[in-house]
């Protein structure tokens, strides 16, 4: 049956990008490459490799000057996509390995290239110039590799233990998850706090409401009275009064809801189990 264009996959981009991404960090270090392709330059002027002693000397330097950078960014740029995937020894010898084999495939080409941009073509032997170059290239290779040297993994910082709100440093405690209502008396906050086993507790804490309310923020509840926030945990319903609204809390007390935030608590529905 044809496939149709609504099973067909496309590749994903981002695969696409991470397999061509270059990196520089993980490359050699290129002022040192520079140093070592000028003398790798020079010694092949003075010694003339692949019967080069015969050529005058201008002809002979931008031989090599040409031969050798191009083949130090050929590596340069082996070591830049290949870098990010050595982690270890064995991935480096076989990311120089198949350097060695891929780079040098194309480098008797270059070379009779070179000898006919001079204008001294040559019968040369494939073979014969493809092995000598992976022995050069294991030079080129052991010697990036000794630049290049291991890869440095950053540490990374350990997460700062968070500390804990101002309120609940003066109420000694490791945060406000188990506050379950803030009440304002005189310049005092009396705090309704519960464990697992629903045992209450009400510490005060010299504290001001306006401070502890940003804190409380956080958590899911509201402020109810000017002089009071509640947890929505903490509400078990709610009752009327005449004209005014009261919240039945899970301790068996209650709070007045002011009509300045009933808007908010109906809002919320906290109004809507009457008891």
């Amino acid at each position: 049956m044809p496939v149709t264009s609504s099973t067909l996959i496309e590749p994903d981009s981002r695969c696409v990008e991470s397999t061509l991404r270059l990196s520089a960090a993980s490359a050699p270090p290129l002022r040192p490459i520079v140093a070592a392709t000028l003398f790798a330059v020079l010694a092949c002027v003075i010694t003339g490799p692949f019967d080069t002693l015969r050529l005058p000397l201008p002809s002979r330097l931008v031989f090599w000057l040409v031969l050798i950078g191009w083949n130090s960014v050929k590596w340069w740029l082996w070591y830049a996509w290949a870098g990010p995937r050595t982690t270890d020894r064995r991935t480096a010898v076989l990311a120089a390995v198949v350097g060695a084999l891929l780079l040098n495939a194309t480098l008797p080409l270059e070379i009779d290239l070179m000898f006919r941009a001079i204008g001294r073509p040559l019968q040369l032997s494939w073979l014969g110039l493809y092995l000598m170059a992976l022995l050069v290239a294991g030079s080129i290779s052991a010697l990036s590799a000794a630049l290049r040297g291991p890869r440095v993994v950053p540490a990374v910082p350990m997460p700062a233990a968070p500390v804990p709100a101002l309120l609940a440093q003066r109420a000694g405690l490791p945060d406000l998850a188990d506050v379950l209502m803030v009440a304002a008396e005189d310049h005092y906050l009396r705090l309704v706090l519960a464990d697992s086993s629903k045992h209450y507790r009400r510490p005060l804490v010299l504290f001001r409401l306006s401070d502890a309310l940003p804190e409380l923020a956080a958590l899911d509840g509201a402020q109810v009275h000017r002089s009071a926030w509640v947890a929505r945990r903490h509400v078990a319903g709610a009752r009327r009064d005449g004209r005014r609204w009261l919240l039945v809390l899970a301790d068996g007390t209650e709070q007045a809801v002011s009509e300045t935030f009933l808007p908010a608590v109906r809002a919320a529905g906290w109004l809507q189990t009457k008891l």
